[in-house]
This record gives C-alpha cells, structure tokens and sequence, in this order.
C-alpha cells in the first residue's frame, strides 16, 4: 500500500536569501515561499534513499549540532508526526537531547491540527527522516535529502540552478 505524505519544502527558502522567480518552477517556489506541504509518496524511490542518506549521516550531524563549528547554523531534523491515518514530516530546530528523546521547535504551518508551528517537539530518535544544516563559509547547505528527492520531480534545468544556488549536493 502506498501512503502520500506531506512534506515541507519552506526550510530552504528560510535558510538563505530568496532566488529570483525565475530560479524555481513556480509550483516549488509557491510552496515554498507560503510555507506549504508538497505531497509525494514515502516509498518513492528518490525519498527512499534521501531518508537511507539521511540515516547514514544521522550520529555525525548530531555530534556537529551538539558542538557546532563556527559559521555554521540552522541545525534542523526534520521529522514524522502523526495524526490518525495523516502522516507529514516536519522541521524541527533549537535541538535538545532529554535522555532517549528529542526535543526542539517546530519550523512549518503544518497541515496537521494536533501541532502548530513554533512550538515544542519531542520525538524519537528514529523519527529523525532527514536533517541539515548550512557553513556560512562554504555557502553551502549540507544534509536536506528529502529537498532532492522533492527535486527529482522538478524539470533538470530547474533543479540544478535550485542545487547550485543553494550549495545543495543532489544525485540526480
């Protein structure tokens, strides 16, 4: 059974200056820009292995946002909150480890009723489904997998200016 998810593309556009329109296919950026929740399958292929990519790097990233290095920030998770049947993934910073959980604030306008944005979280470590960060010196966003997996389904053209703007590393 294939379950759609929402998941929230706004963290890139907070993170670093706005591109000019015509950078971004107006869907992507539309969504962006208002904070809204693209849908896309889970069990896609592409959010497949961004969440496989994003697990891989999951124990360094979290020692690198309990010491973060200078000109570094934005350190975010974003992760899986339920509501009955509806599932969507959400950033999540300001991290904070309470013995086996974690807890920080949640960045987006969920679609969801039962959190809102700007308040307190608490998850599990394994709900963590992708994470990043940006080096302001490197003017380069590290992590935000599921960013690219969400690219896969933008025109090429389109997605490469979105990854060379933002320092963004996708395999396409």
């Amino acid at each position: 059974m294939q379950r759609h998810v929402m998941l929230s593309v706004a963290l890139l556009v907070l993170l670093i200056p706005p591109l000019p329109p015509s950078a971004f296919s107006q869907s992507f950026t539309d969504k962006a820009e208002k904070d809204n929740a693209v849908e896309m399958s889970d069990e896609d292929p592409a959010m497949q292995k961004a969440m496989e990519r994003a697990r891989a790097g999951l124990e360094d990233f979290l020692h690198k946002a309990g010491s973060p290095a200078p000109n570094t920030d934005h350190y975010s998770v974003k992760v899986r909150v339920s509501e009955g049947d509806n599932q969507e993934y959400l950033w999540v910073s300001n991290l904070k480890t309470q013995g086996d959980l974690w807890s920080g604030r949640i960045d987006n306008l969920p679609m969801i009723s039962s959190v809102k944005k700007g308040q307190s979280y608490s998850f599990a470590k394994t709900e963590i489904v992708d994470w990043t960060y940006i080096d302001r010196n490197k003017k380069k966003v590290f992590g935000n997998f599921t960013t690219c997996a969400l690219l896969t389904k933008e025109p090429a053209a389109v997605a490469e200016s979105i990854q060379k703007q933002y320092g963004l590393e996708c395999d396409r």
